[in-house]
């Protein structure tokens, strides 16, 4: 039985090997051509070219207090705890231990004067190690250094979506402050038509058609203007919000305002093609590469278990009957084992373990296809947003200039009598839309460079990874 048994293990253990040593080459992927473009190097710090040092001081606020990016580092803090661990189980396990024992022998089993009742004193050090023959313990332990790795890019992936989230509510709540404005001042426009009317319709030069109409327009400004005001208010509560600040300060403190969104719409233009290092850029595509890494890494160590395992222990210490006794030269001891341990009914429960580790693995490399796929993705339709909103600014702007110059006539041909009171209210109309519309693509225009920038990979640098290693 002996003779049959030996060779079907020796087979085992090597089909465990052949396995063991099987690795999966990570997806390899088409990517466009003619990516000559090299991404600005400012990147990592891309607020700082909208030149406002309000703007700066918000998303470095952000980036310090922010809970998104306080749970991130703690995530950071745990995976290295859990690579510390991972290095423990690389040594000896020393324990010191003091151990006393009540005891009443068998009369059929005691030794020759050890009848009744004794108390033994056991104490020393003890030491147990598990020879790591296959690189169990080794895998275990790089798929925790790949963890600690994805852990520091889900960090930076976080901090680079709060920049550009700070920075978007930041340009949200100037182009309300330009609407509220636009609001306030056209108010007090048709206050001042509204009172001239009234005058005019008293000296019988205006009919009650024409009061009217100045009254609806006031009202229609006037509704508009609480919205904007409470739109405002509740952008500027989310964004202290987001910036972290205390409840008090939420509800009580106030969002400093920097320069414009006529200055900040004057940021440098981005180059216009795909860099060819943004794969390396982006911080979510590393993770996915680096939870690749950790799969890989967890299922060869699933795959070694296979493999038999050698322990080792040790004692060193003392034993007698009286504790003042324990560690006198006559009792002394020590004691050294081994042990060779190959699983033969647990295969079922390894095989498992392997299936599951290999889904994982595969599973993690399709996310890191995706990753892939989305940062491509990202950044063609950031390039075309940009373009895009670049283009309606500019006719946006050439339209509202166009109407404060047909309300400018307008004005001059209804003095001369030449156009009519609703021609000149319909003007006004149309330049305050117009002017609305404005501000709309101004805002439009730096969040388009905001997502060009985020989608480029901007917001992190290696350098500040490395430092935070």
């Amino acid at each position: 039985m002996k003779s049959k048994l030996k060779p079907a293990l020796v087979a085992l253990v090597v089909a465990a090997g052949l396995a063991g040593c099987a690795t999966t080459p990570p997806p390899v992927f088409e990517l466009p051509q003619h990516q000559t473009e090299t991404a600005p190097s400012e990147l990592s710090a891309w607020w700082t070219q909208f030149n406002d040092p309000t703007l700066n001081a918000l998303v470095t606020e952000a980036l310090a207090h922010n809970a998104d990016v306080l749970t991130a580092l703690q995530g950071v803090d745990q995976s290295k705890a859990m690579l510390s661990q991972a290095r423990v189980a690389l040594l000896p396990d020393v324990n010191l231990g003091l151990n006393a024992t009540r005891r009443n022998p068998s009369d059929e089993t005691a030794q020759p004067g050890q009848n009744g009742t004794s108390t033994v004193y056991n104490g020393g050090v003890s030491i147990s190690y598990e020879i790591d023959l296959w690189g169990r313990v080794w895998k275990a332990k790089d798929a925790a250094l790949a963890n600690v790795l994805a852990s520091q890019y889900a960090r930076e992936a976080t901090r680079a979506a709060v920049a550009a989230q700070t920075a978007r509510s930041y340009f949200a709540l100037l182009a309300l402050d330009a609407d509220v404005a636009l609001l306030t001042q056209t108010l007090a426009t048709r206050d001042e038509a509204m009172k001239l009317q009234q005058k005019r319709v008293t000296a019988g030069a205006a009919s009650d058609y024409e009061l009217k109409l100045t009254e609806s327009e006031r009202a229609a400004v006037a509704a508009a203007l609480p919205q904007a005001i409470a739109a405002r208010e509740q952008a500027e509560a989310s964004l202290a919000v987001l910036l972290g600040r205390s409840p008090k300060e939420v509800v009580e403190g106030r969002v400093a305002r920097g320069a414009g969104l006529e200055a900040l719409s004057q940021a440098p233009e981005i180059p216009a093609g795909l860099p060819a290092d943004l794969l390396t850029r982006r911080p979510d595509v590393r993770r996915a590469e680096a939870q690749l890494a950790v799969a890989e890494a967890s299922l060869g160590e699933a795959r070694r278990r296979y493999f038999p395992s050698l322990s080792l222990s040790g004692f060193f210490g003392g034993e007698s009957l009286e504790l003042s006794n324990l560690f006198d030269s006559p009792a002394r001891t020590w004691n050294a084992a081994g042990a060779l341990l190959q699983p033969l009914v647990g295969m079922a429960r390894i095989d498992a373990q392997v299936a599951a580790a290999k889904a994982s693995r595969n599973t993690a490399e399709i996310a890191y296809a995706q990753a892939a796929r989305a940062a491509y993705g990202d950044a063609r339709a950031a390039l075309v947003g940009h373009r895009s909103a670049r283009e309606a600014l500019a006719a946006t702007q050439q339209r509202a200039d166009s109407q404060n110059k047909v309300k400018e006539l307008t004005d001059k041909r209804y003095k001369a009598g030449v156009s009519s009171y609703l021609d000149q209210l319909n003007a006004e109309r149309d330049r305050l839309a117009a002017e609305r519309d404005r501000v709309t693509a101004l805002q439009n225009r730096v969040n388009s460079l905001v997502t060009v920038y985020q989608a480029l990979g901007g917001g992190w640098s290696s350098e500040t990874l490395a430092q935070s290693q």
